[in-house]
């Protein structure tokens, strides 16, 4: 018998604790939430999906575009009954994701030639997922000009996606490359191997920003006869996922 009391006490406390989430669930604060927005349902399951609308009964949301296309469903809408929605959740968007759609850049610095002597670099750089290069430089006493490519490959951020679009955070970005290097001096063709460091916010995609830029260059004829420089900088950068609504 006491058995059955103890059973019958877990049970009660269960059904009060799913009512009182159930209460604490504010649905105006839902209905509140701007379309398109990236949500987390949680009802009896999971559901993550792009806010679409939402009623006094139910609530609205479209599939993202990965997970309707594996189910065969492109744009497949989700519909919740507001007596089974435990919990709605806003989840931080990466705008920082993905390759870049146009980047504007200008900066310099110095540094170390193969043998130690120091150097200096001014110059700039515009595309986007691939670059061009274009830097005056003084080496090994040689006043030059460079020119080059590389490619800009999102590496990773910290933090990681916070709800604050003010809040900023350091993305890195890795720039293998080929370039030439005309002037004084020693070089011709090169290989270079770069970081790009910038400091961004959510709020500051697309508006000038920090950065800091490493670059190693080998030269074809000399690989070990490369130089290390680092770049300091301002540039604009345009994001494909900043206005991206998912749908």
């Amino acid at each position: 018998m006491r058995n059955q009391h103890i059973v019958l006490f877990i049970l009660l406390s269960l059904m009060a604790g799913s009512g009182l989430a159930a209460q604490t669930l504010d649905w105006d604060a839902v209905r509140a939430i701007r379309q398109g927005t990236l949500i987390l349902v949680r009802t009896q399951q999971e559901a993550r999906c792009y806010y679409h609308d939402a009623t006094s009964d139910e609530l609205t949301c479209k599939l993202l575009q990965e997970a309707a296309v594996s189910l065969g469903k492109p744009n497949s809408t989700l519909v919740f009954n507001r007596a089974i929605v435990r919990e709605v959740r806003i989840i931080p968007i990466d705008k920082s994701k993905g390759f870049l759609d146009m980047l504007l850049a200008f900066g310099g610095g110095g540094g170390l030639d193969a043998n130690g002597r120091p150097t200096t670099v001014v110059g700039g750089k515009i595309g986007g997922t691939f670059t061009l290069d274009l830097q005056y430089d003084r080496l090994q006493g040689n006043n030059g000009f460079s020119t080059g490519g590389s490619a800009v490959v999102p590496l990773f951020r910290f933090p990681g996606p916070m709800q604050n679009p003010r809040k900023k955070y350091i993305k890195v970005y890795a720039e293998p490359g080929i370039g030439y290097r005309a002037g004084g001096g020693a070089f011709g063709f090169y290989s270079s191997a770069q970081m790009l460091v910038m400091l961004v916010s959510d709020q500051r995609w697309e508006k000038p920003m920090p950065y800091i830029e490493y670059q190693h260059r080998f030269p074809f004829d000399s690989p070990l006869q490369g130089d290390n420089r680092l770049s300091i900088g301002v540039l604009i950068a345009f994001c494909r996922v900043c206005d991206e609504q998912g749908f």
